[in-house]
């Protein structure tokens, strides 16, 4: 059993992306932590998009430049490591009420992820996974899974992830394909596999 299915077990929400890498298991998930996840100008412009509401509010305050973006500089910002097995699977984290425009998400804390969902939020996980892939490469795959706690709270997530699930699957698929550029630096198949429930 993956270590993500014990944070959320029966989601809302579930979105998976992969790629096959020609590299070693071991390369991909050191490259995993190491890669600059957010080097795309897909990625980069995105971000700004998701940032303006709170650069709008708040004008007077100075904006540094964005640096390099690893799973270090996610877990810096708010994305807590929830688990991991090393060289296997990471498991991030990460609750709050995405729908808001401003103030949405939660410092992280742990106890947001065991037992019931708090009131009135939302708990989402992001996980990334290294296995055997066909001739000899590695399969690098991401799932991310949003569960609700209440009914109020879940019509307003799927209205939010209406619009916002398209830019979130190719920030995910920017991301695995930087790990492949920093491993191999040659394009391969990417695919997709997209549910809601």
């Amino acid at each position: 059993m993956r270590l993500i299915e014990s944070f959320v077990p029966n989601p809302d929400a579930v979105e998976t992306h992969k790629i096959e890498i020609t590299a070693s298991r071991a390369v991909v998930y050191q490259t995993l932590w190491t890669a600059d996840l957010g080097g795309s100008l897909v990625i980069k412009g995105l971000m700004t998009l998701r940032s303006l509401p709170q650069l709008v509010l708040h004008r007077g305050r100075r904006q540094h430049p964005q640096q390099k973006v690893t799973l270090h500089t996610l877990i810096e910002a708010g994305f807590g490591r929830l688990a991991e097995e090393p060289g296997r699977e990471i498991v991030l984290g990460v609750a709050g009420r995405f729908w808001r425009l401003t103030g949405n998400i939660l410092p992280f804390s742990q106890e947001n992820f065991h037992g019931p969902v708090p009131p009135g939020l939302a708990r989402a996980v992001w996980n990334f996974t290294v296995e055997e892939g066909s001739a000899g490469r590695t399969l690098l795959s991401t799932e991310t899974r949003v569960v609700c706690r209440d009914t109020a709270s879940r019509v307003k997530f799927r209205a939010y992830w209406l619009i916002v699930r398209p830019f979130s699957g190719l920030i995910r698929l920017s991301t695995l394909r930087a790990v492949r550029r920093a491993c191999e630096g040659t394009p391969l198949h990417v695919s997709a596999d997209t549910n809601r429930n």
